[in-house]
């Protein structure tokens, strides 16, 4: 219920015209609820089948870049029935050495999932779903 950086997205595509978001780190977004319903899951499977404990990676499905994750969250927003009033009609892609942190960012935070989805019996949903879930409640 926090900040987090669709709602930063949201919040400066209604601020600004132009904004310019990094594209060359890639990941996938990951809601906490998905990974409470897997813990779940794990928890209940692992009571049965200790044995399959272990360490596993978890995150959504499918992969994205911080650039197409906010042109996604922008676009969700424009067709929501309660649309906000969108004012930035650019968004730029830039490399991360336009944004300069003190703390070094990764390029590639992809996880392989593959172990968990074949030990635990699952499909992961693509992180667009988790995404629009919670564009619907925010919006």
């Amino acid at each position: 219920r926090g900040g987090n950086f669709a709602k930063t997205m949201l919040r400066l595509a209604q601020e600004r015209e132009r904004l310019t978001v990094i594209d060359d780190q890639w990941g996938a977004p990951t809601g906490a609820d998905l990974l409470a319903d897997v813990t779940a899951h794990a928890i209940t499977h692992l009571q049965s089948r200790p044995d399959d404990g272990g360490l596993y990676h978890c995150v959504a499905g499918g992969e994205t870049n911080w650039h197409s994750y906010a042109k996604y969250v922008l676009a969700q927003a424009e067709k929501a029935p309660a649309a906000i009033k969108i004012k930035a009609t650019d968004v730029a892609p830039v490399p991360t050495s336009a944004f300069p942190t003190p703390a070094r960012r990764p390029h590639n935070s992809r996880l392989d999932t593959t172990r968990l989805q074949a030990t635990f019996g699952l499909t992961l949903p693509p992180w667009q779903q988790g995404v629009a879930r919670m564009l619907a409640e925010i919006l």
